[in-house]
C-alpha cells in the first residue's frame, strides 16, 4: 500500500474512533445507523489480501522443540529458536491455558508437579513455582539439580573465579553451602551426592545425604592431588573416584583409584606403584579416556591405561614413511600413534587387589558381557587391508578371572550395529552371512537363530550389505527382537521358535520399538554396546509408511491402537514417567508445527501450543506427492512443492533439488530464513514464485551418476507434463552427494537453464585416490562398498568411473553452473570443485564458483550463509525468471 493510501487510512480511522466515543451519547437507533456505517465503509472494512512471505518477514519464524513433560503430564516445556531474535523457553499446563516465559532460558527441569526451573546462560537459575505463580531468579548459578525425592535444589554457582555448591530448599533457600566445589554426582536414587572440594591445598570427596535432613560426611581428605571422575555403582552402593597429582607439563602425570563401599564404608586405593605386574610405560588416563566404572555386581573397577610418553616416531618435522603395506595410512597412524594414545581398558578387584590389563596396542578395542565377566576385544585392522568402512577383523574373547584369551569369531565386521550384548550378561548376538547368531557365555555355544527365517533382514541399498539391526532383549532374557525392513520379530535364544509381532509388510509400514525421550535402542558398553530389555507384551511403536507416520500401542493381548496417525509429519513422543499421557509434534508443509498432548486412555488431543501463529497471514504453497518411472520401469515417489500465489492459468520455473531419496520431506514444514547451511530453502523458493521438485533416485550398482540423471530427468518430464511449469526455465540443485549429482546431470542433458552444486565431487578417478581427512583414510570404500555404489575398484572398472564422472563429459555442458564450496572441507576437499571449475572454464562454459574461507561441507559462519543463500537465488532468478539485477552474475560469465 502506498503513503497516500497509508494517510487516507489512518485519517479514516481516526474520524471512525472520534464517532464510536460518541456513540454511547446518541439515541439508540442513531447509534445503530452510524455503526452500520462505519462496518460497511468501503476502506475501514476493507480486509487486506494475502501476499507471499518476503525476507522483510524472516525473522517472525521460529523453530519449535519439545523439551520436558512433567511426570503426571501436567506441564509441557518448549522452546522456540529463531534466527534473528533470543531463543526462548516456554511452560504451559496440560490444559493450554497457563503459559510462562523464560527468555534465553535453557536446561529446563520440572520438580515433580509444582516446580520448574532453568538456566540463562551467563546470569543464573529462573525458579517457577507453579502452584502459586511465583518466580524468584537466583544469580550466578552454573548447573543446578532436583533431589529424586523433590524436597531439594542443589545449585552450582560460580563467581569472581569462586565456585560453591548450595542445597537448597523448594523456594531457593540456601540450607547448606560448600565452597571450592569443582565437581558433583548425584547417586541412582537422586539423594545423595559426592562433592569434590578444593579449599587452599587441601582436598577432599564430600558425601552429603538429602532425605529428610541433610549430612554430610568427609570420605577422604589429604594434600596429594585433586579428586576427580567420581562415579556411583549402578545400585549406588558403591562409588569411585581418582586423585590427580603431577602435571601434563612435565609429563610427570599421575592417578590413584579410589573405591568406597558405603556398607562397610571402606576405602579402597589401587597404587600402581604397589602393583607386581602392572606395565612400566603406562599409567591411569584421567578425564574421559579414564573410562572408570563399577562392575553391576561391586566386585571390580574397570579404568583407562595411557603411554607415559607415546613412542610412536611421528614427529612434524621428520619425514613421513607411508609403507606400501600399512593397513592404516599414515594420517591414521599419526592421529592415534598405532593405538598407543588411545586408553586401554583394565580391570581391579579392590577387595584382592588383583589387576589384568585387558586391551592392548594389539588389540584396543573393548566390549563386555553383560555380567563384566568377559572381555571381547578387537582391533580393525587385524587383518589383510581391506576398502570398507567398517573392515572385518577377528574379535578374542578374554575370561578376566582367569586371563584367558581366545579367538571368538573370525572375520567379522566391526560394525557394532551387528553386535548386541545382552543386558541379563548371558548372551551376545552378533549378524554375520545374512543371519543372527546367539552365543551363549555359560555354554561357549554358537547357535544360528534366524536360519528358519524367510525373511531378507539386511539391506542392500549401499552396496555393503548392512543389517537391519536389533530392537532389544526381552525382560525374561530369552528372547531377542530383530527387525527387517517392516516387522519387528520375537526369537528364542536358542533359536526354536520365531514369531512375527507386527504385520508391516502387508500394508508398506514399518514399525520400530520408540523409546520417549530417547532413540536408542542400546546403552554404551566401551567400544560397543549392550542392547535394552523391552517387554515385548506391552510396545510403544514408531510407524513410518510411504504418506503416513505415527505411533502406536503394541498390547499383544488387545492388538495394536495408535496414539497418532495419519498424514503430516508426526514426531518426537515424549511420555509422562507416572501416567499414560503423551506429547507429540505434528506438522505439514502448510500447517506450521504443533504441540499435541494425548491420554492414552482416551480420543481427545488437545493442542498446547500453534507455533508460528503468524503463518496464516500470508499465501503458502501446497505439497503433493508425484509418481514417475525411471527408463527402467521402476516406479519412483517424489515431492512437488507449489508457488505460494499459484495461479493454475499460468507457468512458472521450477526449481529441481536431489540427494538420493527425500520423499520424507513431503509433510515437512520449511520455515523461511536467509541462514541456511546450504543456501537451499524450500519456502523461500515457493514464496518466490517457484515450484520445487524433489524427486526419489533409484540406483543401480556401477552407474551412479546415470541412475541420477535417468531418475531426475524422468521426474522433470513427469511434471513438464502436467503442464505446470515452464520447461525452459527449470533450475537443478544439489549438494554434497546431491551436488556430485547435480555435475553429472548437467553434462547428460540441456534440460536444465540453471545449476548449483555444493561441494560435490566432480572427479571419481582422483576423488577415489584420495584421504578422507575426517577418518584418516582412503576414500575408495565410498566407492567399492558405500555411497557411490560403483562395487568394484577403479582398476576392475575404468570405463564405469569415467562413465560418471563429471568432469569427463565437462564438454558436454551447456547449464549455467554456480559452483559452492568450503575452503576447509575435510569430507570432500574443495579441489574437487575447483577440478570441475577448471575443466569448464577450459571448455569455455558459463560458470562462478564460490568459496567460503573457514568454512567446511556446510556453511556455519552465518555471513556466509546469508550470502550464499541470496546468491543461490539470485542465480536462479537470474537464469529462471530473466531478473538482471545481480550485476556479479552478470560480470562473472560474460
Amino acid at each position: 500500500m502506498n503513503q497516500i493510501q497509508n494517510s487516507l487510512l489512518l485519517q479514516h480511522i481516526k474520524f471512525c474512533n472520534k464517532h464510536l466515543a460518541i456513540r454511547q451519547k446518541l439515541p439508540s437507533k442513531v447509534a445503530l445507523y452510524v455503526f452500520f456505517w462505519l462496518v460497511t465503509c468501503p476502506v475501514f472494512g476493507q480486509v487486506q489480501p494475502k501476499e507471499p512471505v518476503t525476507a522483510a518477514d524472516y525473522h517472525l519464524w521460529g523453530t519449535l522443540y519439545l523439551d520436558k513433560i512433567s511426570d503426571l503430564g501436567n506441564w509441557v516445556s518448549y522452546r522456540m529458536d529463531y534466527d534473528e531474535h533470543p531463543d526462548t523457553l516456554f511452560v504451559r499446563n496440560a490444559v493450554a491455558t497457563i503459559t510462562y516465559k523464560f527468555p534465553e532460558g535453557t536446561n529446563g527441569t520440572f520438580n515433580k508437579e509444582s516446580q520448574f526451573a532453568c538456566l540463562v546462560p551467563g546470569k543464573g537459575l529462573e525458579l517457577l513455582n507453579m502452584e502459586t505463580a511465583s518466580r524468584k531468579f537466583i544469580p550466578s548459578v552454573t548447573s543446578f539439580l532436583f533431589t529424586t525425592n523433590g524436597k531439594f535444589l542443589i545449585t552450582q554457582n560460580r563467581a569472581a573465579s569462586v565456585n560453591w555448591v548450595c542445597i537448597r530448599d523448594t523456594n531457593g533457600k540456601i540450607l547448606d553451602s560448600i565452597i571450592g566445589v569443582s565437581s558433583y554426582k548425584l547417586n541412582p536414587a537422586g539423594d545423595t551426592m559426592l562433592c569434590s572440594v578444593t579449599e587452599g591445598n587441601n582436598n577432599s570427596i564430600v558425601q552429603i545425604t538429602m532425605r529428610n535432613l541433610i549430612a554430610k560426611k568427609i570420605i577422604v581428605q589429604d594434600n596429594a592431588g585433586t579428586f576427580t571422575n567420581m562415579v556411583w555403582q549402578n545400585n549406588g552402593q558403591s562409588f569411585a573416584f581418582l586423585q590427580y597429582s603431577g602435571d601434563a607439563v612435565s609429563g610427570n602425570e599421575r592417578n590413584t583409584v579410589f573405591y568406597y563401599t558405603l556398607k562397610e564404608q571402606k576405602m579402597y586405593h589401587f597404587e600402581p606403584e604397589r602393583i607386581n605386574n602392572f606395565p612400566d610405560d603406562l599409567r591411569i588416563a584421567n578425564g574421559y579416556e579414564s573410562r572408570l566404572t563399577i562392575s553391576d555386581d561391586g566386585s571390580k573397577i574397570f579404568f583407562g591405561l595411557i603411554k607415559k610418553i607415546p613412542t610412536g616416531e611421528y614427529a612434524d618435522n621428520e619425514v613421513q614413511i607411508w609403507n606400501g603395506n600399512d593397513k592404516r595410512l599414515y594420517p591414521q597412524r599419526k592421529e592415534y600413534r598405532d593405538w598407543e594414545i588411545i586408553a586401554k581398558l583394565a580391570a581391579w578387584w579392590p577387595r584382592e587387589n588383583r589387576f589384568i590389563q585387558i586391551a592392548s596396542d594389539d588389540k584396543p578395542f573393548v566390549v563386555l558381557d553383560g555380567k563384566q565377566e568377559y572381555a571381547i576385544t578387537f582391533n580393525p585392522t587385524d587383518r589383510e587391508l581391506q576398502y570398507k568402512l567398517y573392515p572385518n577383523t577377528n574379535f578374542f574373547l578374554t575370561e578376566l578371572k582367569s586371563g584367558k584369551t581366545r579367538l571368538w569369531l573370525e572375520n567379522q565386521s566391526v560394525d557394532m550395529n551387528n553386535l548386541s550384548i545382552s543386558p541379563d550378561g548371558k548372551y551376545a548376538a552378533y549378524f554375520t552371512n545374512g543371519n543372527w547368531w546367539i552365543y551363549s557365555f555359560s555354554a561357549g555355544s554358537y547357535t544360528n537363530v534366524t536360519k528358519k527365517m524367510n525373511r531378507a533382514l539386511l539391506s542392500e541399498e549401499n552396496g555393503e550389505p548392512t543389517s537391519f539391526g536389533v530392537e532389544g532383549w526381552g525382560l525374561d532374557g530369552q528372547t531377542i527382537v530383530l527387525r527387517d525392513q517392516y516387522d519387528l520379530w520375537e526369537i528364542t535364544t536358542n533359536g526354536y521358535s520365531c514369531q512375527r509381532i507386527t504385520f508391516g509388510m502387508e500394508k508398506g509400514i514399518s514399525y520400530r520399538v520408540k523409546r520417549p525421550g530417547i532413540d536408542l535402542s542400546r546403552k554404551s558398553n566401551f567400544d560397543g554396546f549392550t542392547g535394552l530389555a523391552i517387554d515385548v507384551n506391552n510396545l510403544l511403536l514408531e510407524a513410518t509408511a510411504k504418506e503416513d507416520n505415527g505411533y502406536f500401542i503394541l498390547d499383544r493381548k488387545k492388538g495394536m491402537y495408535p496414539i497418532a496417525w495419519g498424514k503430516g509429519f508426526i514426531s518426537n513422543l515424549a511420555k509422562a514417567e507416572g501416567s499414560d499421557v503423551y506429547v507429540y509434534q505434528e506438522e505439514d508443509f502448510d500447517r506450521p508445527p504443533s504441540l499435541k498432548i494425548k491420554n492414552s486412555k482416551n480420543d481427545k488431543v488437545n493442542i498446547l501450543i500453534q507455533s508460528n501463529y503468524q503463518h496464516k497471514n500470508y499465501l503458502w504453497g501446497k505439497a503433493e506427492a508425484i509418481h514417475y518411472r525411471n527408463s527402467k520401469g521402476i516406479k519412483l515417489n517424489g515431492v512437488l512443492f507449489y508457488p505460494a500465489a499459484y495461479n493454475p492459468e499460468k507457468k512458472y520455473p521450477m526449481v529441481v533439488h536431489i540427494y538420493e531419496k527425500l520423499f520424507d520431506r513431503l509433510h515437512r514444514y520449511f520455515n523461511p530464513s536467509q541462514f541456511n547451511m546450504e543456501g537451499f530453502n524450500i519456502a523461500n523458493l515457493t514464496a518466490k514464485g517457484y515450484f520445487v521438485l524433489l524427486p526419489d533416485i533409484e540406483y543401480e550398482m556401477g552407474n551412479p551418476g546415470l541412475s541420477a540423471a535417468d531418475c531426475t530427468i524422468a521426474a522433470t518430464k513427469e511434471v513438464i507434463r502436467r503442464g505446470l511449469v515452464n520447461s525452459d526455465k527449470i533450475g537443478l540443485t544439489g549438494h554434497s552427494f546431491g551436488g556430485y549429482e547435480t555435475n553429472f546431470i548437467i553434462t547428460q542433458t540441456d534440460l536444465f537453464a540453471a545449476a548449483v552444486s555444493g561441494a560435490g565431487i566432480s572427479d571419481l578417478r582422483s576423488h577415489y585416490l584420495s584421504i578422507g581427512w575426517p577418518l584418516g583414510s582412503a576414500e575408495i570404500w565410498r566407492y567399492e562398498s558405500q555411497q557411490l555404489r560403483m562395487n568394484k575398484s577403479l582398476f576392475e572398472d575404468k570405463d564405469g568411473y569415467d562413465r560418471n564422472s563429471p568432469v569427463v563429459h565437462a564438454d558436454r555442458v551447456n547449464t549455467p553452473l554456480l559452483l559452492w564450496t568450503g575452503e576447509e572441507d575435510r569430507q570432500i576437499h574443495y579441489y574437487q570443485s575447483i577440478a570441475f571449475y577448471l575443466a569448464l572454464q577450459r571448455c569455455n562454459k558459463k560458470e562462478i564458483m564460490l568459496v567460503y574461507p573457514s568454512d567446511r561441507h556446510v556453511i556455519y559462519d552465518r555471513s556466509h550463509q546469508k550470502d550464499l543463500t541470496r546468491r543461490i537465488e539470485e542465480w536462479f532468478d537470474y537464469y529462471l525468471k530473466d531478473k538482471s539485477e545481480a550485476k556479479w552474475i552478470v560480470n562473472g560469465t560474460k
